[in-house]
Formats: C-alpha cells, sequence, structure tokens
C-alpha cells in the first residue's frame, strides 16, 4: 500500500477514541518516521450500547475489586475506572502496535477481523458477487460496533517509552525472539485506568502467557511452477533524507538491514516468479534487489522483467511506487517483452504490468498480471463519487471497483493466453466492491474453494494485513476458468502481519536484541503463495 503521512489518526466516537485507518490499507509514515500501513478506517456508526444486566452478571465487583469471567463486550469499563480488575481466562494478542514504544498491547478473547473481510455491504450472503447497491451496509455496521467492544489494552503502568527489555515480557530477546498477534494471555489483572482516553489495565507484571509460533513456508502440493505476491512495503534504494519524498531507509545501514529482510523473504518463499508491489519507481531499486539476490545464493538465477515501454507515460506510471515482476531463470522463460495495462482507471494508483512466462521444462504458458490498486487512504481529496459513503469500504472504493473492471476488459480483449492469473495488494478487503466484480466477471478467487482443488488455509487464517487489532485479506490471488484447475494450492505465509513493527528494519527505537536478518517484518504485508501445474 501506500501512503505517506507519518502519523497515527484517529476518530473520536461517543464511547471510544478509535484510530482512523482501521479498515484501510495504506502505508503512512511511523511516529519514528518509518513507513506504515494506513488508511482511514470505516467509523464505527453508531455508539456502542451496553448491556447492563448482562455485564453484571459477567463482571462481579467487590469493593473495588472486578472479576470479568465472560465476554468483554458485555463489560461497563466506565463504571470500573481506578478499581482493581481480574479476567479470567485465555486472552488473545490482537494487537502489538504500541508495545515496544509505550509498553502496551491489546487483548481480545479472539481475534478480530475485519467486517468487510466477511460480511458483504451488497449482500446479506457473501457468496453473491454484487458490486455496487449497498444494501447490506448495516450488518458491516453492527460488526464493527461488536469489534470496537471486543478488546481492552493491557499497559506495563509506567510512563517511560521505548524501555527494553519489556516488563511485561521480560524474556523477549532472550528465550523468545517475538511476541506474535495470535499469543495467548492466561488471564490478568492489574488497575484500570485511562491512558490518552483510552481505557487501559495497568498490569501486575509480568504476563503468564503462551507464544504463537512462527509458521514454516506452507505446502502448495504438487506443483510444478510457484508464484507469490509481496507487498515489500518501500523498497527505496533512495534514502530518505526527510525532504527528498524517498519513503523507505534513512541511512545506508537500514537499506541493508531491509534489503537483508526482503532477501531472506524472498529465498523463503521458494517462488519462480514473484510479483513486487512498493519497488521505488526507477529501475535501479530492482535490479539492486535481483543483485543481492544472486550474491547470497552464489548463483546468477534471479531476473527482473525491468520497467515496460510506455510506462512513464501511462495513466499511474509517475506514482512514486511501482510494482514488478522478478523470476528464476533457470525455472521459467518469459515469453515476449513485459508490458502495461493501459488504462484510465489507473491514473490514482500504479500501472499493473503483465508478463507471459513459460517452464524451462516444457509445458504450457501462463501470464501473470501484478497489481497495487488505489489505496484507501487521501479521502480529504476524494471526488464525491469516492468520499467515504459509510459502507464499510472506505475512499476511492469506485476507483478500486473501476480497477477491478478494467482487469477484467483487459484480459478479455488483450491477452492471448488464456491462463491469467491475476496477483497483487488490491487494497479491499474479501467482501468489497472491487473483488466481487473480479468474481462477477469469471475470474476464480484463489483464496475460496472451488472445483477439486482444496484451500490450503482456513477462514481464520485468511489475512494478509493486521492494523488496529483487526485482520483482513488486502493481497489477492485470481485465475482464469482455464488456469484455476492447475492450480494446486494457494496460501498465505504469516511472516509480516503477526509480527511487531520494532521486529523491523528501523533503527531509531527498535531494540537492538531483537533484529534479525530473518524473514520476519519484512514488511508489513503477508505474501502469498500459488501453485500451479
Amino acid at each position: 500500500m501506500s501512503f505517506t503521512s507519518n502519523h497515527r489518526w484517529y476518530f473520536l466516537f461517543s464511547h471510544v477514541l478509535m484510530p482512523a485507518s482501521l479498515l484501510m490499507g495504506c502505508t503512512p509514515q511511523t511516529e519514528t518516521g518509518k513507513s506504515l500501513p494506513t488508511e482511514q478506517p470505516p467509523k464505527s456508526f453508531a455508539a456502542n450500547v451496553v448491556d447492563e444486566e448482562q455485564a453484571s452478571e459477567k463482571a462481579q465487583p467487590t469493593d473495588n475489586n472486578v472479576v470479568i469471567t465472560g465476554d468483554l463486550n458485555l463489560v461497563d469499563w466506565n463504571a470500573h475506572i481506578g478499581k482493581q480488575v481480574m479476567i479470567e481466562g485465555d486472552l488473545i494478542i490482537v494487537d502489538t502496535y504500541d508495545l515496544a514504544r509505550r509498553g502496551q498491547i491489546k487483548v481480545a478473547r479472539n481475534r478480530l477481523h475485519v467486517p468487510t473481510s466477511r460480511i458483504d455491504p451488497n449482500d446479506a450472503d457473501a457468496k453473491n458477487n454484487s458490486f455496487e447497491g449497498g444494501n447490506n451496509v448495516a450488518k458491516v455496521t453492527e460488526a464493527q460496533i461488536r469489534n470496537d467492544d471486543a478488546s481492552i489494552v493491557i499497559d506495563d503502568g509506567t510512563a517511560d517509552q521505548n524501555v527494553f527489555p519489556l516488563s511485561l515480557f521480560p524474556e523477549l530477546g532472550k528465550t523468545h525472539p517475538t511476541i506474535r498477534i495470535g499469543s495467548i494471555i492466561h488471564g490478568v489483572s492489574g488497575r484500570l485506568t485511562k491512558d490518552r482516553n483510552k481505557l487501559v489495565i495497568q498490569a501486575n507484571q509480568p504476563l503468564q502467557w503462551s507464544p504463537a509460533e512462527r509458521p514454516e513456508r506452507p505446502d502448495l502440493g504438487d506443483a510444478d511452477i510457484t508464484l507469490a505476491s509481496f507487498n515489500v512495503l518501500n523498497y527505496f534504494t533512495t534514502i530518505d533524507d526527510g525532504q527528498n519524498n524517498a519513503r523507505g531507509a534513512d541511512s545506508e545501514s537500514e537499506l541493508s538491514r531491509q534489503e537483508a529482510k526482503i532477501m531472506a523473504a524472498i529465498q523463503g518463499l521458494q517462488a519462480d516468479v514473484i510479483g513486487l508491489m512498493e519497488l521505488e519507481n526507477n529501475i535501479d531499486a530492482e535490479e539492486r534487489l535481483v543483485a543481492a539476490l544472486n550474491k547470497k545464493i552464489g548463483k546468477n538465477v534471479y531476473k527482473g522483467c525491468g520497467m515496460p515501454k510506455g510506462l512513464g507515460e501511462s495513466p499511474g506510471g509517475s506514482d512514486s511506487i511501482r510494482v514488478g515482476i522478478i523470476y528464476r531463470a533457470d525455472r521459467v522463460s518469459p515469453v515476449g517483452e513485459v508490458s502495461i495495462v493501459d488504462d484510465e482507471a489507473f491514473s490514482v494508483a500504479r500501472t499493473p504490468i503483465v508478463q507471459t512466462f513459460k517452464s524451462t521444462q516444457g509445458g504450457r504458458p501462463f501470464t501473470v498480471i501484478v497489481n497495487h490498486f488505489k489505496s484507501k487512504g487521501g479521502a480529504d481529496n476524494a471526488d464525491a463519487v469516492n468520499k467515504n459513503k459509510g459502507d464499510g469500504q472506505s475512499a476511492y472504493n469506485a476507483a478500486r471497483r473501476a480497477q477491478s473492471l478494467a482487469i477484467c476488459n483487459y484480459i478479455k480483449e488483450n491477452t492471448e493466453q488464456s491462463r491469467v492469473l491475476v496477483i497483487g495488494d488490491l487494497n479491499a478487503y474479501q467482501q468489497e466492491d472491487p473483488i466481487d466484480a473480479l468474481r462477477a466477471n469469471g475470474l476464480v478467487d484463489l483464496h475460496e474453494p472451488f472445483g477439486q482443488t482444496a484451500l490450503s488455509h482456513s477462514l481464520d487464517s485468511l489475512y494478509t494485513f493486521v492494523y488496529y487489532a483487526q485482520c483482513g485479506s488486502l493481497d489477492h490471488a485470481f485465475a482464469t476458468a482455464s488456469l484455476a484447475p492447475d492450480v494446486t494450492g494457494v496460501s498465505i505465509w504469516h511472516i509480516n502481519a503477526d509480527e511487531p513493527r520494532f521486529m523491523d528494519y528501523n533503527e531509531e527505537f527498535n531494540p537492538t536484541a531483537v533484529y534479525s536478518a530473518d524473514p520476519y517484518r519484512s514488511s508489513d504485508h503477508d505474501p502469498v503463495l500459488i501453485g500451479i501445474r
């Protein structure tokens, strides 16, 4: 995703201070000057209503002590400010954004999912593919309200910032390499108070917890060719000096650290063709990455498709970032020249690029279209059609829907090959209009079961992005009907979205002890893997 503001935004609702990039998918910069995903989230469209009778059954006060045993949504937290609170039972870590800086995590009883990743704003039945109308927005609103009230912040009780070791998790960097979202907290107790207008439990420390394990690369079945879609979070060879509009590393040291993580991720993907998003819009970034990969493995096998003719003059071609394709020349060979999807719909996004490949072992060719649709941010600059409609899809939904339709038209009119794969960061969740538009026009959503092809992951693991405690998939893979039966597996490798942001390449405030040149937190998006025959 691609947005350059470096701050968290918030909308103030009647019951809670909510971050303004919740259901979005773009990249602002962090408070430390680094790029982080941002997009303005949909607002909670109604004030939370607590059922006081049910809440009293769950929260059992004794003088100044409160024991909470059930659903966090049913608790009247404001009634217990200043009291000692004990939450019994297991809690799931759903957000670690402020863990290193402020000593805070957010927990809930279960993982929280972006409403439009499961609920269609148009259709009551999510299996239907209407891509406009808004007849089911009320259900999206209800789900957002439930999510808003389903979590609570645990705090380390100090006003000090950027303290390491972490008092909540003193073993980080020693016996545990990370604290992933999805880890389990075995109850918590402490004083309920307010911090910056949000409710927090100042925990008795340290926490008792069970870590979520880092996943191995997923199996894709008996694939002949493996492809991947990977947003590399502003890989710029131009060093960011604060004035040159560069979005990546602030120093050569940071660039080396960023590069090392991206290389480890790409090697771990074991993919023959990789579609990349958020490369600096020049040839240098692609060439440097390819050279570094070849040097790392000691063989000259990685190649880049380069910048297509006419890219700079095409709609979306002058953006600060671009998409690209790299491939293993020992496994696949390009057929023809890399080209673009030249359509005015992409004037507010990035130009898609297209390349046909064939296995070096023979077989039928296939075509890959790599995309990075318009982000959800920048609502203030949106025209009337692209304003946030309050339907959970945020700003520029109409632009992203038009981009989906442009891809469908391109496949029908311009692609000689019938075996086409559409991949990339579409900045839209699973039930939003741009995704429905692709399905409605005959493309097969590879994240859904179809024919004899079994989905390689469960619905609960269908996410590539976590922001403000909610998870959902902004990164997608679609195939034409003639290619879909040859897909052997599709999976998301959860190496980034669940990892704390302080595990990345930045040096300003990140603890030195936790950095490693490994795939984990190499970006803010998880890569998607696809196997085909």
